[in-house]
């Protein structure tokens, strides 16, 4: 047993220096997936800023302009300019100058003061269909609450029936609280998986592989130091992961550190066989690399990273759930904003463990025959 214990670490160990043992190759392995954190933190986000508007004002009333002062003090458009031609309002559009233009016929305001209907003509630009639509729920709020200040509102009294919204585990729908967690296993999938799938390519390329499997070390053994590596790395990109996303964004975290890194370990672990059951099946590193970009973009794809499961068809529900990293981003969310329980933890780690043994049992097999 110690005998084991001893050649796992001692692969293990020149795994790590190799991984390590150069300036180029320890900035490439701590440095990129932090500015990568940091990038996603600013730029991946589903709210709608910075909006430029082309107002048509036919309209000579109060009403349009009062809608268009608060169209000014909202913190999501920028810049609101005025035209009187149609034609500059779609050259506007089709060059990408706005986002949105805005249409007052000329008896806007008249028809509030005598209690009609009226309408605010909204021309999009439907290339950006999400933003689009988040955008008509702005400008829709802004008009509905202008027109609950107009006269026939106020002089109707009218029985006021309102839904008072509460935000669970994200009170101010901030959208870092949401994205920021799944980076921590994102960004590590994807290292992990890249780092571990190189190494038994690497050794192929250079001849070393199977003077390795005809050395006193079983298969078993070699599989097993191979993954400890990119469980280290794991867990340092983890640290450093979760140390920026609660000190510097602020992001809160509600739940038990034992069960995260235990957690992480696990995941590390899964990550890394996946990484080597790819890398056993390639002849260089290009393969290699080639394989692990192929299983790690629809694996993120498919964990609920940017777009809910349930929102995909039956058929993807039940393939992702092969997936490791929707499993562990289920874990990330609870531990920052629900304090999960424990049951619910165990019950999401015990599905990255099966996924783990199977990949494990597929690279320990590739070797054997290897071998």
């Amino acid at each position: 047993m110690m005998q084991t214990i001893r050649r796992i670490l001692a692969i293990a160990r020149k795994e790590l220096l190799v991984l390590m043992g150069t300036r180029q190759s320890r900035f490439m392995v701590l440095i990129p997936p932090v500015i990568q954190i940091f990038i996603f933190a600013w730029a991946a986000t589903m709210e709608v800023k910075n909006v430029d508007v082309l107002v048509i004002n036919d309209d000579a009333g109060y009403w349009s302009q009062e809608i268009i002062s608060r169209l000014r003090g909202s913190p999501s458009f920028r810049d609101i300019t005025f035209a009187f031609d149609a034609k500059k309002a779609d050259e506007a559009i089709n060059r990408q100058k706005v986002l949105v233009v805005m249409r007052f016929q000329n008896d806007f305001s008249a028809k509030i003061e005598r209690g009609v209907p009226a309408e605010v003509q909204l021309l999009l630009d439907g290339r950006r269909s999400n933003t689009a639509q988040i955008l008509t729920q702005y400008v829709q709020e802004i008009v509905r609450g202008v027109a609950l200040t107009t006269p026939a509102f106020i002089t109707a009294q009218p029985v006021r029936v309102e839904a008072e919204p509460i935000n669970w585990f994200n009170p101010n729908l901030d959208f870092r609280w949401f994205i920021l967690p799944n980076l921590i296993g994102t960004i590590n999938f994807m290292m992990g998986m890249i780092i571990t799938g190189l190494t038994v390519a690497r050794e192929r390329e250079l001849g070393t592989f199977d003077q390795m499997l005809v050395s006193p070390a079983s298969p078993v053994e070699i599989a097993f130091g191979k993954l400890i590596p990119g469980c280290v790395v794991g867990l340092v990109h983890g640290t450093i992961f979760f140390l920026s996303t609660i000190w510097f964004f602020g992001v809160p975290f509600v739940g038990s550190v034992a069960v995260l890194y235990g957690t992480m370990l696990l995941f590390s672990f899964s990550v890394s066989s996946i990484g080597l059951m790819v890398s056993s099946f390639a002849s260089t590193q290009q393969q290699a690399f080639l394989g692990c970009f192929t299983v790690a973009v629809p694996c993120i794809l498919l964990s609920g990273f940017m777009t809910p499961v349930n929102n995909m068809p039956l058929f993807l529900q039940h393939l992702s759930e092969l997936n490791p990293l929707r499993h562990f981003i289920v874990i990330l969310q609870g531990l920052f904003l629900k304090d999960i329980t424990m049951s619910a933890a165990l019950d999401s780690s015990a599905r990255i463990a099966a996924i783990t043994a199977v990949s494990m049992l597929c690279a320990i097999w590739m070797f054997t025959r290897r071998a």
